[in-house]
């Protein structure tokens, strides 16, 4: 069986003939092809080759195509990014908005087309899904509003937004739903599938009140247009503890959602199949990169005995580590072929 065919059984809520092997690759791409992930970063053909790469080894059923997922948006958007020789990830190093929050009056909503490394982002994707996508579903990472508008402004600096100016935090929210649109938007035209990364949502930096006032409504806003857009998928992706939220987040439209190792699968498990949507679980990404093998398997046997049966699941581990050994995902992915 095709992965794009176990993919579609699984979303209908039917039995594959196993449980897809959906680990998230980004910079371990770049290890595979032996460069840094700010090399990557800045290079359409590395993307392409490393996202090649990797599938050619490890056949998983679920290519989400991305690098340093967090910043391309806000980069276009004027903040600066730090890049490094080393084999750390990129990250934003400045708040365009942290000393004048009306600045984002000026701002316009990014071209995917011209602006920044968007147009890089897209044609890699493309690249890859002409590559493989007849067997494969292939995705692109977009930023959510949430995590995209505290990059802009600065964490705390929003989060006092949300209390004591929320007129403002509002209308800042709403643009960056817009540019989390817009960029998606041209991942469909593509026939892209769409992962929606917004982990800054995740309690407690974000409390459960606050993401009801101000998130869940633009959530569904985005991920209605993009499914009218014609979206093959939506998924929304937020690690850490989401558990305080997961009667919100089933209630987005996101065709998937996620539960980190070690928080509560049954009750992820049960809220995802009330609604009738994937749910992916993890075992640790530290522990691919850095645990013992035993850890490893019995992580996955643990997930797999939660959140298996009745359908409906992927088997993850986070984003994979920049270093982590080719064997131990190759190992994950037997435990979770060999599980009945």
């Amino acid at each position: 069986m095709l992965p794009k065919e176990r993919m579609s059984l699984v979303a209908q809520g039917k039995i594959a003939d196993r449980v897809p092997f959906v680990p998230t690759i980004y910079e371990h791409a770049a290890a595979l092809i032996g460069v840094t992930p700010s090399q990557m970063a800045k290079s359409k053909d590395l993307i392409i080759q490393g996202q090649l790469d990797a599938y050619k080894r490890y056949g998983h059923d679920l290519v989400a195509v991305g690098i340093d997922i967090y910043n391309i948006e806000a980069e276009a958007l004027g903040c600066a990014v730090q890049y490094f020789d080393n084999n750390s990830i990129p990250s934003v190093c400045t708040h365009i908005l942290a000393k004048d929050k009306e600045g984002f009056r000026g701002l316009v909503v990014p071209d995917p087309e011209k602006d920044g490394r968007m147009p890089l982002l897209l044609e890699a994707a493309e690249a890859v899904k002409k590559e493989i996508g007849h067997e494969v579903p292939v995705s692109a990472a977009a930023i959510g509003p949430f995590t995209l508008a505290a990059l802009l402004r600065g964490f705390e600096p929003f989060i006092m937004d949300l209390l004591r100016d929320p007129d403002y935090a509002g209308k800042l929210l709403d643009f960056a739903t817009e540019v989390s649109a817009v960029f998606s938007e041209a991942m469909v035209k593509r026939g892209l599938g769409v992962a929606i990364n917004d982990s800054w949502i995740a309690p407690p930096l974000l409390s459960p009140k606050l993401y009801k006032g101000f998130v869940l409504g633009r959530h569904q806003q985005l991920i209605r247009r993009l499914k009218e857009a014609g979206a093959p998928s939506v998924g929304l992706i937020s690690g850490g503890n989401t558990k305080p939220i997961v009667d919100y987040l089933v209630q987005t439209g996101s065709s998937l959602i996620m539960a980190d190792y070690g928080t509560d699968l049954a009750a992820y498990k049960a809220k995802a199949s009330a609604a009738g949507i994937i749910l992916r679980g993890n075992v640790k990404a530290s522990s691919m990169e850095a645990g013992t093998e035993e850890e490893i398997i019995k992580q996955a046997r643990e997930v797999l005995e939660i959140g298996a049966p009745g359908g409906r699941f992927v088997m993850g581990c986070g984003v994979v580590p920049y270093g982590t050994d080719p064997n131990r995902i190759l190992m994950l992915k037997q435990i979770t072929q060999e599980y009945r």
